[in-house]
């Protein structure tokens, strides 16, 4: 099994975790619903999400689902979600026996990411250590083992090499740019190429 994928898994609920727990700490927030979590991924100011029929979904991702579901009867909840930049992907939750699942594809129905319900006697020594380090007051709910996908490309610009990380939809994750907007910075160089 490929370590660096498990770490990134662990590192993810880790994340996951810690800003469920920040967002359940914040005041005037109304509390979430147990066994209704709130959809996964970044919130962004001008995401759009709206829950749709599973027959609304694009063939790809509706045939991607059923297969990775089992059958369309495990699916409970389709959501279609658009972030400012107008990349839309859609998130299927399903139940895989009596474990709450999630996956979220693009609109080709390339997996994304999957996230599948756990307990927290199940998480690593080393993922609930940090945890209560960081929010000794805290209660832990609803966690969940997060697996993205992304594509690692080697980059060579003007002959020197770096890698880049890719999801299926397109959005590039380029550690070598430092602190600025990857994305941005990326689009920005697509249409001067362009020009």
């Amino acid at each position: 099994m490929d370590t660096r994928k498990l770490s990134i898994g662990f590192v993810s609920l880790a994340l996951l975790a810690g800003a469920g727990a920040w967002a359940f700490a914040q005041p005037g927030q109304p509390p979430q619903p147990a066994g209704n979590p709130q959809p996964k991924g970044e919130d962004k100011e001008g995401d759009e999400e709206e829950v749709i029929t599973l027959d609304k979904a694009p063939e790809a991702v509706r045939a991607a689902a059923i297969k990775l579901a089992g059958d369309a009867k495990n699916i409970t909840k389709v959501i279609k979600e658009e972030d400012d930049e107008d990349v839309v992907t859609y998130e299927v939750e399903y139940n895989e026996g009596a474990v709450k699942c999630a996956a979220i594809f693009s609109t080709a129905g390339d997996l994304m990411e999957t996230e599948k319900a756990t307990t927290e006697a199940k998480l690593p020594a080393a993922v609930m250590a940090a945890l209560k380090k960081d929010y000794p007051k805290a209660a832990f709910a609803d966690p969940q083992v997060v697996t993205k996908m992304f594509y690692e490309i080697e980059v060579v610009i003007d002959g020197k090499k770096h890698e880049v990380k890719v999801d299926a939809s397109g959005n590039i994750e380029d550690e070598s740019k430092g602190d600025g907007d990857e994305k941005g910075e990326h689009k920005e160089e697509k249409k001067d190429k362009k020009d």
